[in-house]
This record gives structure tokens, C-alpha cells and sequence, in this order.
């Protein structure tokens, strides 16, 4: 509202406050009768209320016309806020949904392995105790032990 230290209201009830007062000092030096000052007088204190009048409402309905925008406004904001944060939340599940999903895949994929690597193991045990005993087999029949 300050522009450069001139407040535009302020010079506006100086010039009503000082135009009233001029017009003041203006009737009471004026050759008039009383009864012609007083009612000039009068006059000019009406003037002067009615102008001040409209001034507060002025005042009054910008003020209100800034809090109704202000309002307004936060509530854009508040709702803004409200659907980036709920994008927020949208896009933290998906990505915690594809990270268990990466898990279970994974964990199925280890079972796997391990199954298989569990079939080669008992494959070899076995071709292993079939060489041991062909071997015992071979050992006798050149030792001659049957």
C-alpha cells in the first residue's frame, strides 16, 4: 500500500481533515451574521461526516473484498496441497506394490534355484555312492575277495 513513503490513505483523511478545517476557519472569518455561521457551520460538520462516512465504507468493503480473496486464495492452496499430496500417497503404493512384487518374484526365483540346486546335489550323491561302491566292487574282484 506504501509506494516510496506516500500511504495514499493517509494523504486522502489529511486532505479531508484539512479541507474541513479550512472550510471552518473560512466561515468563521467571514462577515456572516450568527445565526448564517451556524448554520454554514452546521452544514459543513454534515459535509464533512458524510464524507467520512463514505470513506469508512470504502475502507471497510476493500478490507472486506481482501480477506474474501485472501480466502479464497488459501483454499486454491489447501487443495492444491490436498491432490499433490494424495498423487503423493498414489504413486508411494504403486511403487511399494512393485517393490513386493519384485520380492515375491525374487523369493520364487531363489526357491527355484535352490530346488534345482538341491536335485543336482542328491543327483551327484547318488552317481557318487554308485562310483564308491563300483569301486569297492572293482577293489574286491582284483583283491579277490568276493
Amino acid at each position: 500500500m506504501a509506494e516510496s513513503g506516500f500511504d495514499r490513505d493517509s494523504f486522502f483523511k489529511g486532505l479531508l481533515i484539512g479541507g474541513t478545517l479550512g472550510a471552518l476557519a473560512a466561515l468563521l472569518f467571514a462577515p456572516k451574521s450568527g445565526k448564517e455561521l451556524r448554520g454554514d457551520i452546521v452544514r459543513k460538520s454534515e459535509e464533512a461526516v458524510e464524507g467520512s462516512k463514505r470513506i469508512y465504507h470504502d475502507a471497510r468493503s476493500r478490507a472486506s473484498a481482501i480477506i474474501t480473496e485472501a480466502v479464497e486464495k488459501a483454499q486454491a492452496l489447501r487443495e492444491e496441497a490436498s491432490e499433490q499430496l494424495a498423487t503423493a500417497r498414489m504413486k508411494a503404493e504403486e511403487l511399494l506394490t512393485t517393490a513386493n512384487q519384485k520380492v515375491e518374484e525374487l523369493g520364487e526365483s531363489a526357491k527355484g534355484y535352490i530346488h534345482d540346486t538341491r536335485e543336482e546335489v542328491a543327483k551327484k550323491k547318488v552317481k557318487a555312492e554308485k562310483a564308491v561302491v563300483a569301486g569297492v566292487d572293482a577293489a574286491r574282484k582284483e583283491f579277490g575277495k568276493k
